[in-house]
């Protein structure tokens, strides 16, 4: 029961909802000129245009997650763009005083161990871990925080400010100081 549907002169007639049919409300074809069938005939033609095409299946396939040979990571690919990453923290071999490792303290921040810590400025690149008193209950002395520990690089990833934000994070006391500035607090 379509009403008929004819073009008068060069304007088509306009698509009213007598022109569809009873038993299909929702079939556009007794009306070619439907906005539904307009956009979508204006949308193909915009695409063809425009060279865009529907994603092909290997635009959406993961790869082998290389460039050149280099295991892409979020720390060298193009989503932060840090430089440096092979840089694995300070060489404890460099340090001319007794040290735990960075592993070290992170397990024991991460087992409520860890009772104080101090960053000494400008960037915090050497830190002294206090722990919490042994089994035995004798205080433990500040201890340089040594292999691992990611010393401040200003053009990469790594920065002491990862380490003040985990130990912030759990709630462990840290204060940052300028090396020789006690001696003038004592005058």
């Amino acid at each position: 029961d379509a009403a008929a549907f004819t073009f008068s002169g060069s304007s088509p007639a306009r698509c009213t909802t007598e022109m569809r049919s009873a038993n299909n409300p929702d079939n556009d074809n007794d009306c070619s000129t439907s906005r539904r069938s307009a956009f979508a005939r204006i949308a193909g033609a915009s695409s063809i245009i425009l060279g865009i095409n529907e994603p092909t299946i290997a635009g959406a396939v993961d790869d082998d997650g290389t460039r050149g040979g280099v295991v892409l990571t979020p720390f060298n690919s193009l989503t932060f763009n840090y430089r440096g990453g092979g840089f694995t923290g300070l060489d404890a071999s460099t340090l001319d005083e007794p040290s735990v490792s960075f592993q070290e303290f992170l397990d024991k921040l991460g087992s409520d161990q860890v009772e104080f810590v101090e960053f000494l400025a400008p960037d915090g690149d050497a830190a002294y871990v206090t722990f919490k008193a042994n089994a035995e209950g004798e205080k433990q002395k500040p201890i340089r925080i040594g292999e691992g520990f990611p010393i401040e690089q200003h053009d990469g990833w790594s920065s002491p400010a990862f380490v003040v934000k985990a130990v912030k994070k759990r709630g462990v006391p840290y204060k940052f100081t300028v090396p020789g500035l006690e001696v003038y607090k004592n005058m």
